[in-house]
């Protein structure tokens, strides 16, 4: 009997192979697509745990408030090592 892996899990290891630059654009399109349902959180999880493990700074996009972190559903862009939050089109 083989062991199950977890879908977080198993796309966070798919995405350690994506240059960063593809996991930008990934984020943006998950963003602008309402269309993900339940599975949209998991693949932004991973697409930001991806791009924090490859040394991007995301303090730009996410913040504390009340003891809470608050992860911004924007789209991003690269600027000095850091994502930056573009405005709604």
């Amino acid at each position: 009997m083989s062991t199950a892996i977890q879908l977080p899990q198993h796309v966070l290891d798919q995405f350690h192979t994506y240059s960063v630059s593809e996991l930008i654009t990934f984020n943006n399109d998950i963003v602008e697509n309402r269309g993900w349902g339940a599975s949209r959180s998991t693949f932004r999880n991973a697409i930001l745990k991806a791009l924090a493990k490859k040394g991007i700074d995301l303090s730009p996009i996410i913040s504390k408030e009340d003891g809470f972190s608050v992860i911004q559903i924007v789209k991003v862009k690269l600027e000095n090592n850091a994502l930056i939050p573009l405005a709604y089109e």
